[in-house]
């Protein structure tokens, strides 16, 4: 993956595979303890391990992620997304400093809702532009664009349901995963954007002050499909059911009821269909146009998801569990101060499809430690989800950012290092929060 030869959907299945028959290999032709094993055996184990198992481990997440492309499909449709924008554009004007606000908020309020390279693409062929036109440097202005994007992707319920899916895999009572990551998501999440407000302040003043022309040789935007004033709340519509119901238990000072992902996909499609109005061929069309395009748009992402599932499979089953867990207890620290440390220093492990990458091997890793016990589960996972903004924001084999380095003409490794000394910060403040919280 790291030198372009194997996308990761090849690459984790191929991985998955190559763990297990290695680890199968020992615990059950080599080992002395499984006298009597043979190739027979472990070629029954694999099919079940690493095929029947690991294509449906984490099955229940495919289903949140199309949920979440067919309300991305809606909103596109629909011209929610351009209104929002366009509407915070005409109120930041030409102040650098007000418009990156502005715009910043308005990409991180679409991205809790959002995901996948056409929703960047979409979002960011308007952002980009204007901040351009207001003399913000290419850098910056992708840059702050990556950094609004990762903001909304921390309230996006979507990738949160990535961490409850491995969580309730590994035996931890459902009733209480939602509430623990939130109770850490939301500090995290203010800690983030203190990080990218400092950021603003710090880059956005560069630059020219004259206006530069839009890609279609015009400084304004062409007139586009406007959406009414009901419709605009369609993308925070399913976070806010989730931290309305959150926040009344904390009120009340109990745990509560923990509003179910899903459902609050299903409903925030619902919401953003009927507010948006029946449009030329009604409700039924508009919804079955938006079901077949969301599925079309999740595909490569479900796909992913099945390698991702096929490895935490592969690494949970004895042949390979037996072999990884004990390098991992003598790797891995036991205390908060070194918990910090530690992740702090293998925290760029997340870049280049490492193993801290949530989206590798990352999820894996993180499996073997919850299930040796090693750590406790929610710092694990506080642990993944912090050095995971890394990935998300400054690593260069992301398709969003090697889009959006195209679209501005720069090489993607600038906002690798124009990112990485914040998101670095970033994961540090999260680690802090997540050894006074789960330790």
């Amino acid at each position: 993956m790291y030198t372009g030869k194997l996308p990761a959907l090849i690459a984790l299945p191929l991985m998955a595979a190559s763990l297990f028959l290695v680890g199968g290999f020992f615990h059950f032709a080599v080992a002395p303890r499984f006298p009597g094993s043979n190739s027979l055996v472990l070629l029954r184990e694999f099919v079940n391990v690493v095929v029947e198992n690991g294509m449906l481990f984490i099955w229940k997440y495919v289903v949140t992620i199309i949920l979440g492309a067919v309300l991305a499909e809606l909103l596109k449709e629909s011209g929610v997304s351009r209104t929002i924008i366009r509407w915070a554009s005409e109120l930041g004007g030409d102040n650098k400093i007000v418009m990156c606000f502005l715009l910043t908020g308005v990409t991180a309020v679409l991205f809790t809702s959002l995901a996948g390279l056409g929703a960047v693409i979409m979002v960011a062929g308007i952002v980009l532009p204007v901040l351009l036109s207001i003399g913000v440097t290419p850098p910056a202005a992708g840059s702050v664009f990556l950094l609004g994007m990762s903001i909304g992707g921390a309230f996006n319920p979507v990738n949160w349901a990535l961490y409850f899916n491995v969580l309730e895999a590994a035996g931890v009572p459902k009733a209480d995963t939602q509430s623990q990551l939130l109770s850490f998501i939301i500090p995290f999440s203010a800690a983030f954007i203190l990080l990218t407000v400092i950021f603003i302040f710090l880059n956005a003043r560069r630059g020219p002050s004259s206006f530069l022309a839009l890609p279609n040789g015009d400084t304004t935007p062409a007139p586009e499909k406007s959406a009414g004033g009901l419709a605009l709340f369609s993308p925070v519509i399913p976070i806010f059911l989730i931290l309305s119901f959150k926040i009344s238990a904390l009120v009340r000072g109990g745990e509560g009821y923990a509003f179910p992902l899903n459902t609050a996909l299903l409903i925030g499609v619902l919401y953003c269909l009927f507010t948006t109005g029946r449009g030329p061929n009604g409700y039924v069309q508009r919804l079955t146009k938006s079901l077949f395009a969301g599925i079309s748009a999740s595909a490569p992402v479900a796909t992913l998801i099945i390698g991702i599932g096929m490895t935490i499979s592969v690494v949970w089953s004895d042949p390979v569990k037996l072999y990884m867990e004990p390098i991992l207890t003598k790797v891995i620290p036991s205390s908060p101060v070194m918990y910090v440390a530690v992740f702090t220093v293998l925290a760029p492990l997340a870049l280049y499809r490492g193993p801290l990458n949530v989206w590798g091997m990352g999820i894996a890793v993180g499996s073997i430690m919850i299930g040796a016990g090693i750590l406790p589960p929610y710092a694990v996972m506080g642990a993944l989800y912090s050095v995971g903004m890394i990935q998300g924001v400054s690593d260069p084999t992301n398709t969003h950012n090697a889009w959006i380095a195209g679209f501005l003409g720069e090489d993607v490794n600038v906002f690798t290092r124009k990112t990485l000394p914040w998101t670095w910060l970033l994961a540090f403040i999260g680690l802090v929060i997540s050894a006074f919280k789960f330790f």
